[in-house]
């Protein structure tokens, strides 16, 4: 992955370290692949390697969006319990953000299958192309022109250097809405994996095939009867507009864990319209039928507190005083456990947290889930004899 001997020299954090510190001043590392459980592990030391970024990539992560997110994490978004407010470009920076940590681990397949998947009717976009690009190049390139804006469709769209990759996954993580999600006291707390985040399709997925068809087909139901009824033209295109978001984002949410105890949520819109389908009488597919978690509560959106009036049927009307304000979430004991199952799911080689102790459960929940007949992608059956032997459970391995 290295590509000229300068990078040798970087010891780059591909989970900021900013986070890590979040969770504990030392950490504890169990690799799947060798099945070794390391415990009281140093932040500077974790989900770390020398090379992993170009020196120009590295400056960047830290006074692009490191510095600035860093302030923001630890001022507002951790201090406050019950309710986080926010102003209209910090709402951004937390986007750019969890856009930055979509993009900051390098994963091959990911990138060319996205580079693959421009879609000419929705997206008019003409990326810029570097002959002979490798595609370790064109990923450092993406997260860089990222870096270099708000993080914004628009913004990526006029870079020199734009790709598509960095537009369409901007468009993704734009198109959502946030939530904050909280691990109640006393109870496990989150696991941080060396992807850094995770999501959760619809319900259905057998770990084999990922459809995620049924919100693409209600979307479609609504643009169908919004087009029979005539509807004006600014609402017609709020649907299209949503319509376009929820084919680019697929799952029914992504989790971004910011400490042992708390999570940023992006959920699709389709949940956001789904809500305001069915408060005009139309019917919407039960949350039962979609997700795991079928906690109402959690996929509220926010509230907006705008400064100038709003008029119906003229465009919206941005302050740099709008407020955005968003209840934080506490879940229950098992929502924490099945979250953590999701990360546990989706992982390279480093699954961490702050101490056995205060995961077992989820581990444990993970062996459950994927009991017979059902097959585990991840194979943790050196953490599981862990449990057993410090513990005393027996789990008939």
């Amino acid at each position: 992955m290295i590509e000229n001997e300068s990078q040798k020299r970087i010891n780059s954090h591909y989970v900021p370290r900013l986070i890590l510190n979040k969770f504990s001043d030392k950490l504890c590392l169990y690799n799947v692949k060798t099945g070794k459980l390391s415990e009281r592990i140093r932040v500077t030391h974790a989900y770390a390697t020398e090379g992993y970024y170009d020196i120009k990539t590295e400056e960047n992560l830290n006074h692009k969006i490191e510095s600035q997110f860093g302030g923001l994490l630890s001022n507002l978004i951790l201090q406050q319990e019950n309710q986080i407010s926010l102003r209209r470009e910090q709402v951004l920076l937390v986007k750019k953000f969890l856009l930055v940590s979509l993009m900051r681990v390098y994963n091959q397949n990911a990138i060319e299958k996205a580079r693959l998947r421009a879609i000419p009717e929705y997206f008019s976009f003409d990326e810029v192309k570097i002959k002979n690009e490798s595609t370790h190049s064109y990923w450092l390139r993406s997260l860089n022109v990222i870096l270099d804006t708000n993080g914004t469709p628009t913004e990526i769209m006029k870079h020199p250097q734009r790709t598509y990759v960095a537009y369409r996954w901007a468009f993704l993580i734009n198109g959502a809405y946030l939530a904050f999600w909280d691990a109640p006291k006393g109870h496990d707390e989150f696991v941080i994996t060396d992807v850094g985040m995770t999501s959760e399709n619809e319900k259905g997925w057998d770990g084999i095939r990922v459809h995620n068809l049924k919100k693409t087909g209600f979307m479609r139901e609504v643009m169908l009867i919004a087009k029979q009824s005539n509807l004006n033209g600014e609402l017609l295109q709020k649907i299209f507009y949503d319509s376009i978001c929820q084919n680019n984002f697929s799952e029914n949410f992504m989790m971004f864990p910011i400490s042992a105890r708390r999570m940023i949520v992006l959920i699709s819109p389709f949940f956001k319209l789904r809500e305001r389908y069915r408060c005009f009488g139309g019917n919407v597919p039960k949350l039962e039928d979609l997700t795991m978690i079928p906690n109402p509560n959690l996929f509220e959106p926010n509230r907006n507190c705008y400064v100038l009036q709003q008029k119906e049927g003229e465009e919206q009307q941005y302050h740099h005083d709008d407020r955005y304000l968003y209840d934080v979430k506490v879940l229950s004991s098992s929502e924490v456990e099945y979250c953590n199952s999701l990360f546990m799911d989706r992982i390279d080689t480093y699954l961490g947290f702050s101490d056995l102790d205060k995961v077992v459960n989820s581990i444990l929940r993970y062996k459950i889930i994927n009991s017979y007949p059902y097959r585990p992608r991840v194979n943790y059956y050196y953490l599981y004899k862990e449990i057993e032997n410090r513990y005393g459970y027996r789990l008939f391995l």
